[in-house]
């Protein structure tokens, strides 16, 4: 029983330290790279913003060319309970659902019920031709 606590206790600690989806407790306090391709999402801030039980927004991405938005594409990352992470949001896998080979401009969409920590949806949306 105790290892079974001991192990849970250390679960818990190591998932909310790693940066895995871009915030976590260890960015609050020391200075590292910012890799979550919503910027916003990376720190406290986004708590303010409201929708603590239900948030869902889409933030415009970095990437764009002169191609038409004809096609969409999307590759969806979903996470529950920080406990348990699947699916493919890369731009390529976005590409690749709507044969994509010149990208217009790329988004991004994020859902959260409870925070985030039930559960969290990070999905890339390419539109081109």
């Amino acid at each position: 029983m105790k290892k079974s606590i001991f192990f849970v206790i250390s679960l818990t600690f190591i998932l909310f330290t790693q940066n895995c989806t871009g915030g976590s407790i260890h960015s609050l306090y020391i200075a590292s790279a910012n890799t979550n391709p919503t910027r916003d999402y990376a720190t406290p801030a986004s708590y303010y913003r409201g929708g603590l039980l239900f948030h869902k927004s889409n933030v415009p991405g970095p990437i764009g060319s002169n191609a038409e938005g004809i096609n969409e594409g999307r590759g969806c990352n979903h996470s529950v309970l920080y406990l348990a992470s699947f699916g493919d949001s890369s731009i390529e896998f976005a590409k690749k659902s709507a044969n994509i080979t010149k990208v217009a401009y790329v988004d991004y969409e994020q859902l959260g019920v409870l925070a985030g920590f039930l559960y969290h949806r990070v999905c890339t949306i390419v539109k081109g031709s």
